[in-house]
């Protein structure tokens, strides 16, 4: 059972989304189950987690779909989002929360399915999985949506986490073999960065938040192509 909200103050466009998710069940042989909310405040304010997409309106009364997104990623790097909106400029914005893509109003069902599509991928991809961090002394589990990036420090990997910094005895060619399937890429040859913490990509640096990551010359052409699949629900 796939989760999905829809947040929208338009119920004519509400329904007309209802419709097309029916239709993408028919069609894929998909399960769905909906919730629906009228504005992005009450989207917030009621969140618990539990979806896997979100098709979020950014015009809206109370608190703009912008806003809401911003204060949904901070519970949830999982979530996959999906702008709509009858202006586009508004949605380039949607990098700065990891959003998926954006839609134009009025919606067509075959724009509106590979969207769909593309958020389902984006939201199992980024499902919790735990990862195993064994240090000197201790064990650690920590899911990998917590693992911000990994570099190399001699014969040691250290594990920069939401949770701290773990270090531990290994190899950068072992971890990506580890890592390969959670969204990661190399910035240079001794780091290896979760694509989701990515925020901006200039010509020497990656940022992630507010801290710069140096990325190599013959890196920079394989990691932007790794993290704009990222972006569209395919790494």
């Amino acid at each position: 059972m796939i989760r999905i909200g829809l947040v929208d103050d338009d119920l004519g466009h509400l329904q007309l989304m209802k419709t097309f998710i029916k239709r993408y069940e028919k069609e894929e042989g998909a399960s769905f189950q909906i919730e629906e909310f009228r504005n992005g405040l009450n989207f917030v304010e009621d969140y618990n987690g539990t979806l896997d997409v979100v098709f979020l309106d950014i015009e809206m009364p109370h608190m703009d779909g912008m806003t809401a997104a911003k204060q949904i990623r901070e519970k949830d790097q999982a979530l996959g989002i999906v702008f709509v909106t009858n202006m586009a400029q508004y949605a380039i914005r949607g990098y700065e929360v990891n959003a998926i893509d954006f839609i134009v109003k009025p919606v067509s069902y075959y724009v509106f399915a590979d969207k769909l599509r593309k958020a389902i991928g984006f939201s199992r991809r980024n499902a919790e999985k735990d990862f195993v961090i064994q240090t000197e002394d201790s064990v650690f589990k920590v899911p990998c949506s917590k693992i911000v990036y990994v570099e190399k420090d001699k014969n040691y990997l250290v594990f920069h986490t939401k949770k701290g910094d773990y270090r531990a005895r290994g190899t950068m060619a072992s971890m990506e073999e580890r890592l390969k399937d959670e969204g990661f890429s190399k910035c240079i040859s001794g780091c290896l960065l979760n694509l989701r913490f990515v925020t901006g990509i200039d010509k020497d640096t990656v940022w992630v938040g507010d801290t710069p990551l140096p990325i190599s010359r013959q890196r920079k052409k394989e990691f932007k192509e790794d993290f704009m699949r990222y972006l569209g629900g395919g790494f």
